[in-house]
């Protein structure tokens, strides 16, 4: 009986030793800085632009209604921010510009603004060549 009572002993600290591991993985991954998306949507705008408003204005409720949430969409104001350092192919000389991203680099833009269904359209294009 005491062979039956030190395996069941050893497969206790097994599983005990194992859980403990996979608690501090999980913890691991939690606390660890969050990695940036594969792909997200960066749209350079500027504040003093109606388009760009009148981009907020008309794509932005629909794009966080889920048309897009696997891409994540995000706001950079080039009055404010350097974009040089930013992956992309070639400056941005016209509000709002949307850039498509694939892990850190541009994959392709949206220059200017052409209403939300030819916006969605473009962009669909452009991530289908992306997935």
């Amino acid at each position: 009986m005491s062979g039956l009572r030190g395996l069941i002993f050893m497969v206790a600290v097994v599983v005990a030793i194992l859980s403990a591991w996979t608690a501090l993985s999980r913890a691991g991954l939690e606390l660890g800085p969050a990695r940036p998306p594969r792909t997200e949507v960066i749209v350079f705008e500027h504040a003093d632009s109606i388009h760009c408003r009148i981009f907020r204005r008309d794509v932005l409720p629909k794009y966080k209604q889920g048309l897009r949430q696997d891409v994540p969409l995000r706001f950079i104001d080039v009055s404010t921010t350097d974009t040089s350092g930013l992956g992309l192919r070639g400056s941005i000389r016209t509000v709002p510009t949307a850039v498509v991203m694939r892990d850190g680099r541009e994959v392709d833009r949206i220059v200017g603004y052409w209403g939300p269904t030819n916006f969605f359209i473009m962009l669909s294009h452009i991530l289908a060549r992306v997935e």
